[in-house]
């Protein structure tokens, strides 16, 4: 008789200590909901797209906590855009941080750890400025006030100045009215260009001698360079604080519909955006879609994933292949213009395909 009253009692308790035991959900992840097969299908993209190269490494358990917060995270990511909202919410903001945690756990797991980019202290001194005149020619900037000196002569300036000129086409420099040039010692930024007014119109390219020796990485830096200044100028972008969700948005920035920046963003960035900047300074974004940059840095954002293509479509020859890098070098055959800008920098450089 004494057994048959604590069987029950057994049983409840070996029921809980199994419930105890069921594997536990992904942290911060609620049940899934039902899908559709066409929503299936949408979460499988998506989750491929963040794989990336792990794609066939994760095991199917990393696969569905990864999938878990996916189902969670993109209706929330498509009821916004429809609202027409910007900003993320913090739910939604929450989701994706922590879909970077387990991409980020698995790429080191199974590709290494790129660490994060290391972007230096940017401690700059400037030597000199100058104001640009109908694009050629220079006379000191009577505002400008240098903040230190170095090894270099004013002839040293000048001739930095001729070697940028002798790279691009006649009259690419007209919507520029600044030449700075700095130095941040070696190996540091060779160079950079920065709108002049609130709008874009005019801009100023600056440039450091100490790195300006190695003629490839210049002529290279210079044409990035350009390449900021052709997708960002106001003809291409709006300078904002009313952000937009129908184009490509940077903070203060939003492109303009048909610009060659939110056309690139479109063919090839809308599938990893979020993940990116859920994470921005982590080099293991770059290892998980190394085959689609043609550089490590490229893989920072759509604005310098462009320059660096661009760079790349001007210097080498054309290129053959599926992969996404090649496509994206292939992108600007699309553009008359550019095909021509190309053309015209090839025969100065004495280039040929």
């Amino acid at each position: 008789m004494k057994s048959l009253r604590t069987a029950p009692l057994f049983l409840a308790l070996l029921l809980l200590l199994c419930a105890s035991c069921a594997p536990p959900a992904p942290a911060g992840a609620s049940p899934s909901p039902t899908l559709s097969a066409q929503e299936e299908a949408e979460v499988d993209a998506a989750l491929d797209a963040q794989l990336g190269a792990l794609k066939d490494l994760v095991t199917d358990e990393q696969r569905d906590r990864l999938r878990a917060f996916l189902t969670q995270v993109l209706p929330l990511r498509q009821a916004r855009l429809e609202e027409g909202v910007y900003e993320k919410s913090a739910r939604e903001t929450h989701l994706w941080e922590q879909i970077n945690r387990l991409l980020e756990r698995y790429t080191v797991q199974y590709l290494g750890d790129g660490g994060s980019w290391d972007y230096g202290d940017d401690n700059e001194t400037y030597l000199a400025g100058y104001l640009i005149q109908d694009g050629a020619q220079l006379r000191p900037d009577p505002g400008f006030t240098p903040s230190g000196s170095g090894a270099w002569t004013e002839e040293d300036f000048l001739a930095l100045w001729e070697r940028m000129r002798a790279i691009l086409p006649e009259g690419a420099y007209e919507d520029f009215d600044r030449f700075t040039v700095f130095t941040d010692g070696e190996d540091g930024v060779l160079a950079y260009v920065t709108a002049s007014d609130y709008r874009g119109s005019t801009w100023e390219i600056a440039v450091d001698p100490a790195d300006a020796e190695d003629e490839g990485w210049f002529t290279e830096t210079v044409l990035h360079e350009y390449c900021h200044y052709l997708t960002l100028n106001d003809e291409q972008v709006t300078y904002t604080d009313r952000q937009t969700t129908d184009t490509y948005n940077e903070a203060g920035m939003v492109s303009a519909p048909g610009s060659y920046l939110d056309d690139f963003y479109q063919a090839f960035w809308t599938g990893y955006l979020d993940d990116r900047l859920a994470n921005p300074d982590s080099y293991n974004f770059f290892l998980r879609h190394e085959d689609d940059f043609v550089t490590d840095y490229a893989s920072t954002s759509p604005s310098e994933d462009i320059a660096e293509s661009f760079t790349y479509f001007v210097v080498y020859p054309p290129q053959e292949g599926d992969e996404v890098w090649v496509q994206k070098l292939n992108f600007f055959y699309d553009y008359p213009e550019l095909v021509a800008f190309r053309t015209a920098v090839r025969q100065r450089l004495g280039c040929t395909d």
